[in-house]
């Protein structure tokens, strides 16, 4: 067989083969966040690790919100969230420039994730998103506001917070109650109502009578023998705030049978204070079941916790109001009295402020926290419409803090 003729023409000699290969380099630029002031520089090195110079720089047209810098820097506030491609010049040699490409991630802005769902308007149990009062005293307010939390925002449930405040003119003394529904009983919110309401009148009702009348007696009294009439004061608030106690508890089991349903399905948390101004000092009784916090604040650097949040093994555990808290034997820690002077304010909170504003038992008895969050708050109090304003206060994003909020606060006007 005959081999075909191979002409020089078609021989390849593997020393004069030239593979033309692109350029490859890779780019970096930190992360941003949405919402946030940024800035950033574009790095990149070459495939043997070695820096390469960058230009020409153009950002996508929907990466809103930054600019480009000195060729390779990026200032501004990136509106949304996302994953952006910048394009780009760059080169090794300062001579041949390549196209390339950067990866800029904008990390969304947590609040962004969460939904805004209204539950149903015509739930038998219908309760609005947010509440909020102002009541007058002499010298003094009350301002009280309850905002639905994020996590029952993006579930479109209710919000199962609740409060009560009234001031009596004629008799002077104040009433503060904030109730806490729990998250795992369908009809809490409904609970934190009936609780709320039924101990917050008779509470209203008791000191407006002869009640208040001997209290009134025994606190005038105070000065001469603190400890007789402490003594004193503390029995006669220990009847006042068990009698309210069982009337709340009476009138959720009512409640509930009516439904044809179980009682714990209402369960919520109770802390209630009742507080007479005279001059500079201030008389404060309260009652403490379930978490929260209520405190006695000032002047600056003083705080005076009333009791302590009921806690379990696992987060977001706590005791609720029902027959057995009421005969406990320990029912009488949960009261708490005091005579205090020259007082800022009087705080009741349920755990979805004291949780993210406190963290732990310790830093619910911390003064700076509590200077912090009374600096805080005071322009909003000072607001012509503090309820209106605490409102929008109690909107504060704290990561992994996302529960109902609710507060009430006994405070001299601020200005």
């Amino acid at each position: 067989m005959v081999s075909p003729e191979v002409s020089a023409s078609d021989s390849v000699d593997p020393a004069d083969t030239r593979i033309l290969t692109q350029p490859t380099a890779s780019f970096h630029i930190p992360n941003a966040k949405a919402g946030q002031s940024y800035a950033g520089k574009i790095e990149g090195t070459d495939s043997s690790g070695a820096p390469v110079r960058v230009r020409d720089v153009r950002l996508p047209s929907k990466l809103v919100g930054l600019e480009v810098y000195d060729d390779v820097e990026l200032r501004g506030v990136p509106v949304v969230g996302g994953d952006y491609k910048i394009s780009l010049q760059w080169t090794a040699d300062r001579t041949s420039w390549v196209s390339g490409e950067c990866l800029l991630i904008v990390n969304p802005d947590p609040r962004s994730l969460w939904k805004k769902v209204d539950p149903p308007a015509d739930d038998p149990y219908f309760k609005t998103n947010t509440d909020g009062t102002t009541v007058d005293g002499d010298g003094f307010r009350i301002a009280a506001a309850s905002r639905r939390g994020r996590s029952h925002e993006h579930a479109g449930t209710f919000r199962d917070d609740d409060f009560f405040v009234h001031h009596d003119a004629d008799s002077g003394w104040s009433v503060l109650i904030v109730a806490d529904g729990a998250g795992s009983a369908k009809n809490s919110r409904w609970g934190s109502k009936l609780a709320a309401e039924v101990a917050g009148r008779h509470l209203v009702s008791s000191l407006s009578g002869d009640f208040g009348a001997r209290m009134d007696t025994a606190i005038s009294e105070w000065d001469e023998e603190p400890a007789v009439a402490g003594k004193v004061v503390g029995d006669e608030f220990h009847y006042l705030f068990h009698k309210m106690g069982s009337l709340a508890v009476q009138a959720i089991d009512a409640e509930a049978q009516a439904k044809g349903m179980p009682a714990k399905d209402y369960a919520t948390t109770l802390l209630a204070a009742v507080s007479k101004r005279q001059g500079s000092e201030t008389f404060l009784a309260s009652f403490w079941l379930g978490d929260g916090a209520i405190a006695a604040y000032g002047p600056q650097g003083k705080v005076r916790l009333m009791g302590t949040p009921d806690g379990g093994d696992f987060a977001g555990q706590t005791r609720f109001l029902d027959r057995a808290a009421m005969t406990d034997h320990a029912f009488g820690k949960r009261v708490g009295v005091g005579r205090y002077t020259d007082l800022c304010a009087v705080f009741l909170m349920t755990d979805g402020i004291s949780d993210p504003r406190f963290e732990t038992d310790n830093g619910l008895i911390d003064a700076r926290k509590w200077d912090a969050l009374w600096e805080e708050m005071s322009p909003f109090l000072a607001s012509p419409e503090p309820e209106k304003a605490l409102i929008q206060w109690l909107d504060f994003f704290a990561p992994g803090h996302h529960d109902d909020r609710t507060i009430a606060v006994l405070y001299a006007c601020v200005s």
